[in-house]
């Protein structure tokens, strides 16, 4: 009944389609060059033959997926993949990084009427879902086509499934639509296979192997001369109260050690307010081009798509969502360049991807913000390991995780005989 409502609402919102997409693009949000892909309009040729689609959600998902990609494009049979994502960041990403046979869209609004153009223009023969992001009319409407549909990588907190579970009926048709979920953690595989779906199998974390964030060598080059003699401590994807926390760690740090300097990369770089919250501390933005320089305690890297070139700079790390109850954020990314990471108690989200980099002495829990303080104190000056031994480390845990993924699909989803 929900989900009946769910499509005549979204059917409704039909005539205020074109206001939203303005406003979108006024904001930045959407490109003015193809956001007519949103309401299902393909800007690309679609090849003649098999097209395998995959969907990831932003920037993150569509990292983890860049090498099951890889894997797809190898097989004979499939003549096109077609990657579609819902953020300009995540297109701005691939846009250098996609193989011969793979093109990227915009997922189309999870209007019925965009979704039919969308489905009828590229008649996928399978269908897979990266992560989190399930769309309800799109997920039943491709399965009304008998395209056949997985989740990868699948992640489900606790929260999420008590909210599926408020609207049994309606989640019940949605999630029995897919015939093959693969999960980050036992914990999403439990809550999938509650839902519906039979052919759930835990395979670990995608993003154990994906490539090294990129890193601009010549800014790069340019901070670390800048920041020459300076220890650098980097808090990384920072939520609201992190940044006030992370403050007066710095001011408490400067009083005695002056070449120590502090780079947060919020979450959100966008999100108001983020300056009142650091608080007795000289902070100095990028994107506003404006000059670090010895008396500088805070440089707020208020841009996109930059952290790579600051964990590469960093001597120490802090992963935010984890001091305040947000449940954490992934720390693969910042564990290729730096095994002095930190985090704090609220990490469900990501439970065994920490106990994981944990075992390996990449990151460690500290339980306050004194003792993260004390910690950042007592690995001063100590020899961080290299990149290359990180990666040998990173390597050794993922080398599984992507071969388990392909073995599943191909015997489930792409219908590829290995």
């Amino acid at each position: 009944m929900l989900l009946r409502i769910y499509q005549i609402v979204s059917t409704l919102l039909l005539p205020f389609i074109g206001i939203y997409i303005k406003r979108r693009v006024r904001i930045k949000k959407e490109d003015p060059n193809r956001y007519k892909e949103r309401y299902g309009k393909p800007s690309i040729k679609r090849k003649e033959g098999k097209v395998i689609w995959i969907h990831a959600a932003s920037v993150g998902e569509t990292l983890s997926v860049l090498k099951v990609i890889d894997e797809i494009e190898k097989i004979e049979s499939v003549d096109q993949v077609l990657l579609t994502t819902g953020t300009t960041s995540s297109a701005e990403i691939v846009v250098n990084r996609l193989g011969p046979k793979t093109v990227h869209q915009f997922i189309p609004l999870d209007i019925p009427l965009f979704n039919k153009r969308f489905l009828k223009y590229w008649n996928p023969t399978s269908a897979i879902f990266v992560e989190s992001e399930i769309w309800p009319n799109l997920v039943t409407q491709t399965k009304k086509l008998q395209i056949k549909i997985a989740i990868i990588n699948g992640r489900m907190t606790l929260n999420s499934y008590s909210k599926w579970l408020r609207f049994k009926q309606s989640s019940e048709k949605i999630f029995k639509s897919f015939d093959l979920c693969l999960t980050q953690n036992e914990e999403s595989s439990m809550f999938y296979k509650k839902l519906g779906i039979k052919n759930t199998y835990y395979t670990g974390n995608l993003k154990f192997s994906s490539d090294k964030l990129k890193v601009d060598n010549g800014a790069y080059g340019d901070l670390k001369s800048i920041l020459k003699g300076r220890k650098i401590f980097l808090a990384a994807s920072t939520h609201l109260g992190e940044e006030k926390i992370i403050s007066e760690i710095t001011r408490k740090i400067r009083e005695t050690n002056k070449e120590f300097i502090t780079i947060i990369v919020p979450r959100h770089p966008n999100r108001g307010g983020l300056l009142p919250q650091m608080v007795n501390c000289k902070v100095v933005t990028r994107s506003t081009n404006e000059k670090i320089d010895q008396s500088t305690d805070i440089y707020l890297a208020d841009t996109f798509g930059e952290l790579g070139l600051f964990y590469k700079l960093a001597d120490f790390i802090f992963i935010g969502g984890s001091f305040v109850r947000h449940g954490g954020q992934n720390p693969i990314e910042a564990a290729y360049f730096c095994d002095n990471i930190f985090h704090g108690k609220y990490i469900e989200n990501f439970l065994e991807v920490y106990e994981t980099l944990n075992h390996l002495f990449i990151t460690e829990l500290v339980d306050n913000p004194r003792q993260l303080q004390v910690r950042l104190m007592n690995c001063y000056n100590q020899t961080p390991l290299g990149e290359d031994e990180l990666i040998k480390k990173i390597n050794l845990e993922a080398s599984d995780i992507l071969k388990d993924t392909m073995k599943h699909l191909n015997s489930k989803i792409l219908n590829n005989d290995i």
